[in-house]
């Protein structure tokens, strides 16, 4: 379901502050905000990206939500991975359609959407979570944003006792990610892809010699991204005063088989060198 009808999403922006309202349309319901209120079968009329006036005078323009309209605008009590980082995972992490993906620290789904939405149906996503509330709640939302997803299982467990089988990508979004490393030797492929995602550099540094010494991970990139917003109207070009500053390190590292021993080279019989004779003294 992509377009506004009774019983979808729907996201509403205030015309005057841009504020953004997420409702569900229904039969007979009407949304009410600051600016008085709109039927639900005038935004149903008006379709996707109509504009309508409240009861009071200004209006609103009406929009299916996207990812980002959804998971920024949801009710949680988790804090998420923001649109700008589950880009960049998706995107580092090589996630596509076909892969076995585990996912460790759920929180509400939005991770856990994000990664749906790029396998198009096709592979599994597993997701550890180790609170059965956020558990529960994440596959609330998910079913709500995306519907129903076959391919997709959360059980209510933690990550650091162990992973079951073998995955070809690890997304962790968790306090301590370096106690994965040891049970990546198993579940996780040859040339397989773990990325973590850490607030604060400290974690990132102690994730980072984690991966190192353990031998089987190489390509290891640290790297964080900013959003900055810029301002064009008319002649006034500048960035906004705002940022999306820091939100999150993400560290990323590749599987590797273990180097061999490098076998010591024999050594070679030194050179029979003849001693020089010293002259007599007189």
């Amino acid at each position: 379901m992509s377009k506004l009808e009774y019983g979808s999403l729907c996201i509403a922006v205030d015309e005057l502050k841009g504020k953004r309202h997420l409702l569900r349309l229904k039969e007979g319901g009407r949304f009410t905000a600051m600016y008085g209120y709109v039927d639900h079968s005038a935004i149903v009329e008006g379709g996707d990206g109509c504009f309508i006036n409240a009861s009071k005078g200004p209006g609103y323009r009406f929009f299916y939500p996207t990812y980002s309209d959804y998971v920024m605008n949801i009710k949680r009590k988790a804090q998420i991975i923001y649109p700008k980082d589950s880009a960049a995972i998706l995107m580092w992490g090589d996630i596509r359609g076909g892969q076995r993906v585990l996912e460790s620290g759920v929180g509400q789904g939005a991770m856990s959407m994000a990664i749906l939405n790029t396998m198009g149906g096709k592979g599994e996503l597993i997701s550890y979570e180790i609170r059965e509330d956020f558990a529960v709640q994440a596959a609330d939302f998910i079913q709500e944003f995306y519907g129903e997803a076959e391919n997709h299982k959360i059980e209510v467990r933690s990550v650091y006792e162990g992973i079951d089988g073998e995955f070809d990508r690890i997304i962790l979004d968790l306090p301590e990610p370096w106690h994965v490393v040891t049970h990546c030797e198993t579940g996780l492929r040859n040339g397989g892809i773990i990325v973590g995602y850490l607030p604060t550099i400290l974690q990132a540094v102690t994730f980072v010699e984690n991966l190192k010494s353990s031998g089987i991970f190489e390509e290891i990139e640290t790297f964080e991204f900013t959003k900055r917003p810029w301002k064009i109207d008319g002649r006034s070009v500048r960035p906004e005063m705002w940022t999306y500053n820091h939100s999150a390190f993400l560290v990323k590292a590749r599987k590797v088989t273990r180097k061999p021993v490098a076998e010591a080279a024999p050594e070679e019989p030194a050179d029979d060198v003849a001693e020089e004779e010293m002259p007599a003294e007189d």
